[in-house]
């Protein structure tokens, strides 16, 4: 071991992580049962050993430097895998502080996010759920780095080291607004790929099936679907970094877009779309709940797979 590990004290590691995860000092002391003071004096002793700041206190909390973040990157995966090696195989949620984090599309999260905190919440009012976009940069590798817990993706991995469960069916349609001038109830491929478009921006496959393909979700679909992706043709005008802010563009327009069927239903636009089928057929989707395979006997992961699961 070692000279510089073997003068550090441990202990201090995970108060670390909980300052990085709250980046507020009152709350972590909260967080780990310990005294303002005594985090504060950890957190000198950490930049000490660190020669570094690690966080500028602010307004709101203290901000990371950037030295944390690449520090948390490597210190967070080793301290979940010590955990795994201290829990119980009786696991509780009732007692237990652990942390969920999933990376998903923003329509999953707006949909689902309230039902699934309000079954932790219930269930493990100790737990910490965090949701991050699917167009983090290697997800894969995050997986395997404990980094992150869970994927939601609509295509899912094809790896031998990840292990996937549907989560639920996503039909795809067609939206417009109510008083659309050319559409009433249903549309033909030829207006499909003529009339003008919401999309979204290009994003990279999370899917090694799609590696190195750049597009939107439902091209990345099409990618993986279609006879022939390279003769489907859309007339984008409009590109987004959400769904969630479709529905509202094309209430209000006369564009036309693809989107989940769920997300048409819900919220205060739906009175004002019209949903049709779309004009073709052999598209299907589904979501997808992906792990790595070294989780998937961890107590506390597979009570958060069930939960994830029933809440959709």
């Amino acid at each position: 071991m070692s000279q510089n590990l073997r003068s550090m004290d441990l202990n201090l590691l995970p108060i670390f992580d909980c300052l990085m995860c709250e980046q507020h000092l009152s709350r972590a002391a909260e967080v780990l049962a310990m005294s303002q003071p005594a985090v504060s004096n950890a957190l000198k002793r950490l930049r000490l050993h660190y020669n570094d700041a690690l966080f500028i206190r602010s307004a709101k909390g203290l901000i990371p430097t950037a030295r944390a973040m690449e520090l948390h990157l490597q210190i967070q995966p080793a301290l979940q895998q010590l955990q795994l090696t201290q829990q119980s195989r009786d696991f509780d949620p009732k007692f237990s502080h652990g942390n969920i984090s999933i990376a998903m599309e923003p329509t999953v999260e707006y949909l689902m996010a309230p039902s699934w905190f309000s079954r932790f919440h219930q269930q493990a009012p100790n737990m910490r759920l965090a949701l991050y976009p699917e167009h983090l940069d290697n997800i894969a590798e995050r997986l395997r780095r404990g980094q992150l817990d869970f994927a939601i993706d609509y295509l899912g991995f094809d790896e031998q080291y990840f292990q996937q469960q549907r989560l639920a069916d996503e039909a795809l349609v067609v939206i417009c607004a109510k008083q659309h001038h050319l559409l009433k109830g249903s549309i033909s491929l030829a207006q499909f790929e003529s009339l003008p478009q919401v999309t979204l921006v290009p994003r990279p496959s999370t899917s090694p099936v799609n590696s190195g393909f750049s597009g939107s979700p439902i091209e990345h679909l099409i990618a993986a679907q279609w006879p022939n992706p390279a003769s489907f043709t859309r007339n984008i005008v409009l590109s987004l970094s959400s769904f969630v802010a479709i529905p509202a563009v094309i209430a209000q327009s006369e564009l036309i877009a693809v989107v989940p069927k769920r997300l048409a239903e819900q919220g205060p636009w739906q009175q004002q779309l019209q949903c049709l089928p779309l004009p073709f057929a052999g598209l299907k989707t589904q979501l997808n709940l992906i792990w790595h395979n070294s989780r998937e006997q961890d107590p506390m992961h597979q009570w958060a797979r069930e939960q994830l699961c029933l809440a959709v």
